[in-house]
């Protein structure tokens, strides 16, 4: 498993909201087409930043890669 595997891996998440912008049902009434649009470009950007390595430092990020690359799940705090 290469790093650049684990930036995928860890990418997932924001490419599936993308890909549930306009067809979740777990999104209130209120929140409107164009919203979900943002929702939807919003996630996409951020999945491209986290595939480049841009947000390898950010907790989250570097929590799900370590997961795909050891199957351990770190705690945030002890």
């Amino acid at each position: 498993m290469n790093i650049e595997q684990a930036r995928i891996y860890a990418a997932k998440v924001n490419r599936e909201i993308a890909a549930e912008a306009f067809t979740a049902d777990y999104y209130a009434d209120h929140v409107t087409v164009e919203k979900r649009q943002e929702i939807k470009e919003r996630n996409i950007k951020l999945a491209e930043e986290i595939e480049r390595g841009e947000h390898d430092g950010n907790f989250t990020v570097a929590q799900r890669m370590h997961y795909f690359q050891t199957g351990e799940c770190p705690a945030l705090l002890p």
